[in-house]
């Protein structure tokens, strides 16, 4: 049975309230430069709105009870998870690099939200998870992060010229991204879908490829992100 409106406009309650639990000092700091504060005051509503948005499109993906991989997942990616523990009784696995950000975020959870079984976890993925298999991965502007791909991001998002880039650094980054790549298709249990941007497809078509009998199959509606602005989309992965 589908959730009903009124399903999502509890969710939408539940987020607002988690939200505005959270310490945005702290997270002004991790996210932006300087006034990270206010920029979240500005970004708090589009985060709920286009959260909820691919929420409910996420909804159509999967099925109630499967379980979701959320690889780098932050403040946008809150409403999601929300949505798919308290409505679709999926389990969510949320891992972050950034201990802080995790530290705040729970406690916000466990302030507002302590019936949803959301809990953020700390540390690289691939310790994270162990042998568990998911039906969903949900992996946004995770390969195009500046911080942890520098070459990666700048040459993606166009912002170095060809004599900038750092052919060793670029070569090295490009490995460690398709290693990665490759141990997050190797979770799946197919079918299975991937929620990512429209810049990061590629890495897991090439898995796809890489590894034979597989069908991958693209959504056309691509929802914006609240905090970087990257198109994200759905890739349906299946037998061939």
């Amino acid at each position: 049975m589908s959730p009903s409106p009124q399903d999502w406009l509890a969710v939408e309650k539940q987020c607002k309230q988690v939200l505005a639990a959270a310490d945005w000092q702290a997270l002004g700091e991790l996210y932006f430069h300087e006034d990270g504060e206010r920029e979240w005051r500005e970004r708090r509503k589009p985060v709920v709105e286009l959260g909820l948005q691919l929420a409910r499109r996420l909804a159509r993906q999967v099925e109630p009870g499967g379980v979701s991989l959320w690889v780098g997942a932050g403040v946008a990616e809150l409403p999601v998870l929300l949505a798919e523990s308290l409505l679709l009784q999926r389990t969510v696995v949320a891992c972050n690099l950034l201990a802080r950000e995790c530290e705040v975020l729970n406690a916000a959870l466990a302030a507002a939200a302590p019936d949803a079984s959301v809990l953020y976890q700390a540390g690289d993925v691939r310790e994270v998870v162990g042998d568990r298999r998911f039906d969903q991965l949900g992996c946004i502007s995770l390969f195009t992060d500046p911080e942890t791909w520098p070459m990666l991001s700048g040459v993606t998002y166009g912002r170095l010229a060809p004599v900038q880039v750092d052919v060793d650094a670029f070569v090295a980054e490009r490995e460690q991204a398709r290693e990665l790549a490759a141990t997050l298709f190797e979770r799946l249990d197919v079918p299975a879908v991937i929620t990512t941007t429209f810049e990061e497809a590629s890495w897991f078509l090439e898995q796809a490829e890489r590894r034979g009998g597989l069908v991958v199959d693209a959504e056309d509606e691509l929802v914006e992100t609240a905090v970087v602005g990257d198109p994200v989309g759905f890739l349906r992965v299946r037998p061939g």
